[in-house]
C-alpha cells in the first residue's frame, strides 16, 4: 500500500514546475558559521536529486555504516508513494528549522509545497532529519531511528527483525502468523527466504517520524492500518496492524519478479488485504459505492483514485482482478497474469473485454466477486 494513491502522486508531479528552489525561512539563524555549513551540506544533498533515476552518491552524504547496510540509507527518499523521490515532489522547498542538539547532531526541517492553479499554497511534506557534525567538520546524515532509539525496542523472530515502540507488548502469535504466511508464499512462488527489517507502531504519524517526516500529504485523517515497503533493502514500515502486516511483505517478495506489471499492488491486496481489511471487505464496499455512483466511468481508471478514507478503489480493483484469475486458473493463472505490462492487455487477453464497454464490463466483474 502506498501512502497516497499513485494517481494523486502522478497528478501532483505532473502539475509541478521544474523549479528546484531552496529557501531559508526568516528566524533560522544564518549568522552562525556552523549553521551555514549545515545548510550548505543539506542544500547540496537536495540539489543532487535531479530526476527519478538521478540519485546522489549516498556515500558523500550518509555514514559509512548506513551505506554498507542499505542500498538506500535515506528512509525519506520514497516517503510518500511510488518510486519518485520525495524531494522532487515540491515546487518550493524551505528550510524552516535548524537546531543544534547534543553530541554534534543538528535537527533540520524542510517544508515542501506547491501552488495549484487557483494559487492556493499546498503542503506536500515537512521533513524532520538529522545531520551529524564531527569535530573535524565532516558531516553526514543519520537515520531518525538512531536518535529515537531509546524509546524503541528491537526483537528478532524467525527471518524478521522487528522495531517497535516500547509501549507495545510484542505479540508472538501474530509474528508466527506472519512467518507462516511468508513460508507459504515462498513455497507457492518457489522463492528463496529473505531477511526482513520491520518497523511498526500504533499510528502512521509515528512511522513517518522515524522515516524523517513531521508531515506528508495524506496524514491527518482518521487512523487506519497502512504501510509502505522498500524492496531494495527489504524494509517494511506499517502502522495499526502490529506484527503481521503481510501486504507489505508480499511487495518485498513479489514486486522484484514483475517490475513492469501494473498489478503488483493488486497481488499484495489479494494476499494481504489493504488498510487492515481483507479484499472481500473492500470488494463489497466498492460494489455498493459504484451502484450509488453511476456517473463514475471505470474506463478511465486513473481518474477514479479516491473513494473515501477506508477503501482505495484502484487497489481494490487490482485485487479483484487477481482474485478472479486465481479462482479461474489458480497459481498458474496468477503467474501468467503478472507477465502483462499494461491493464489493457489484462482486460483484452484475460477477460476478453471490449475496451469500448470497459465501464460496464468492469462493473459486472466487480459485482460477480
Amino acid at each position: 500500500m502506498k501512502k497516497i494513491t499513485l494517481g494523486l502522486v502522478s497528478l501532483i508531479i505532473f502539475s509541478l514546475s521544474a523549479k528546484a528552489q531552496l529557501d531559508i525561512n526568516p528566524g533560522v539563524d544564518t549568522t552562525s558559521l556552523i549553521n551555514k555549513k549545515v545548510i550548505a551540506f543539506y542544500s547540496n544533498y537536495i540539489s543532487a536529486f535531479k530526476g527519478k533515476k538521478q540519485l546522489p552518491d549516498y556515500k558523500e552524504y550518509w555514514g559509512e555504516d548506513d551505506c554498507k547496510k542499505y542500498k538506500n540509507p535515506d528512509p525519506s527518499v520514497y516517503g510518500i508513494g511510488g518510486d519518485y523521490p520525495t524531494y522532487l515532489m515540491a515546487e518550493r522547498k524551505t528550510i524552516h528549522y535548524l537546531k543544534p542538539l547534543k553530541d554534534g547532531i543538528f535537527n533540520i526541517k524542510m517544508l515542501g509545497s506547491w501552488t495549484d492553479s487557483t494559487k492556493n499554497n499546498s503542503i506536500m511534506y515537512i521533513t524532520n532529519q538529522f545531520i551529524k557534525v564531527e569535530p573535524n567538520n565532516k558531516m553526514y546524515f543519520i537515520q531518525p531511528i538512531a536518535v529515537y532509539k531509546n524509546s524503541w525496542s528491537v526483537r528478532s523472530f524467525g527471518p524478521i527483525t522487528y522495531h517497535f515502540p516500547k509501549y507495545h507488548k510484542f505479540d508472538e502469535k501474530k509474528a508466527q502468523n506472519l512467518v507462516t504466511q511468508i513460508k507459504d508464499l515462498e513455497q507457492k512462488w518457489e522463492l528463496s527466504p529473505k531477511k526482513i527489517t520491520y518497523f511498526f507502531a500504533d499510528t502512521y504519524d509515528e512511522i513517518q517520524l522515524i522515516r524523517g517526516f513531521d508531515f506528508t500529504i495524506g496524514m491527518g485523517n482518521a487512523d487506519k492500518p497502512m504501510g509502505i515497503s522498500n524492496q531494495d533493502d527489504n524494509l517494511v514500515f506499517c502502522a495499526g496492524k502490529g506484527e503481521d502486516y503481510f501486504h507489505e511483505v508480499v511487495h518485498i517478495y513479489l514486486n522484484p519478479l514483475h517490475p513492469k506489471s501494473p498489478l503488483n499492488e493488486g497481488l499484495a491486496v489479494f494476499y494481504g488485504g489493504t488498510l487492515g481489511k481483507p479484499l472481500s471487505w473492500h470488494t463489497a464496499r466498492l460494489n455498493n459505492y459504484l451502484k450509488t455512483h453511476p456517473e463514475i466511468d471505470l474506463s478511465k481508471l486513473d481518474d477514479f483514485y479516491y473513494m473515501d478514507n477506508y477503501t482505495n478503489p484502484g487497489s481494490a480493483i487490482q485485487g479483484i482482478i487477481c482474485n478472479a484469475i486465481f479462482k479461474r486458473d489458480g497459481m498458474k493463472g496468477l503467474k501468467r497474469l503478472m507477465t502483462y505490462t499494461s491493464m489493457n492487455e489484462v482486460f483484452e487477453k484475460e477477460f476478453k473485454m471490449n475496451m469500448k464497454d470497459l465501464n460496464q464490463e468492469l462493473r459486472k466483474l466487480i459485482d460477480q466477486q
